[in-house]
């Protein structure tokens, strides 16, 4: 909880970056086009940004978040409206710091 309050604007703006550009790296996956070590590197980084969304929001909420994390939409644009807002606000940034942890960027 305390790091999200300490993460710095620039890790922000990566992990923001980061999760725009999953849905380019997923087509580049699903292609099978690109050479290995470019299919490696975005498998990777899906993953660990799947895999860290989803430890925290769970499977049915996971791409949500990271969509809303990509376009910086907030609670009243989301499709997370199952969520009370609260809730919403405290998993993103929780989502948002995890990315962060598991692409070893905090």
């Amino acid at each position: 909880m305390y790091d999200e309050l300490l993460m710095d604007e620039g890790v922000e703006r990566v992990v923001s970056a980061l999760c725009a550009d999953y849905p380019r790296r997923e087509g580049i996956i699903l292609r099978k086009n690109a050479p290995y070590n470019v299919i490696m590197e975005c498998r990777f980084l899906n993953y660990r940004i799947l895999d860290a969304a989803m430890e925290i929001a769970g499977t049915r909420d996971a791409i949500s978040f990271i969509n809303d994390i990509a376009d910086g939409r907030g609670y009243a644009t989301s499709d997370l409206w199952a969520l009370s807002e609260k809730s919403y606000k405290l998993r993103k940034g929780e989502v948002k710091n995890n990315i962060a942890r598991r692409l070893s960027l905090i």
